[in-house]
């Protein structure tokens, strides 16, 4: 179970970039000798996070929960996944911090959605 602040989220969620992660920031360029310069240091924090349901699905009631959510906080909160606590902010860096798709096609809905992604900054 998955839980996004006071939110709890029935949907098995996966961890899309857990093996993705980006943890050492580095610089290259060429010396005027031609000789490479290559800066490098490790990331201790701001790793991005983003959970996601992939093809199965989530209740669009806890979608919209979640949209008010990252809509309304913009400092810290905690996220408990899989069982260990995150201090994370919703990443809106790169666009909506949360998306997903209707199931099918409806004027006002579907009852659920697929292909939902929620992205986090662990702090």
């Amino acid at each position: 179970m998955t839980t996004v602040d006071s939110i709890v989220i029935s949907a098995d969620l996966l961890w899309l970039n857990r093996n993705n992660q980006v943890r050492v920031a580095a610089n290259f360029k060429r010396a005027l000798n031609g000789a490479p310069q290559v800066q490098q240091t490790i990331i201790p924090a701001g790793h991005a996070m983003e959970l996601g349901t992939k093809s199965g699905w989530i209740a669009r009631s806890e979608f919209e929960q979640l949209q008010a959510h990252a809509a309304s906080t913009l400092t810290a909160f905690t996220l408990a996944y899989e069982g260990t606590d995150y201090n994370v902010v919703w990443d809106n860096t790169q666009g909506a911090p949360i998306s997903g798709e209707d199931v099918f096609d409806e004027v006002a809905g579907y009852p659920q959605l697929t292909n939902v992604t929620l992205k986090f900054i662990k702090m």
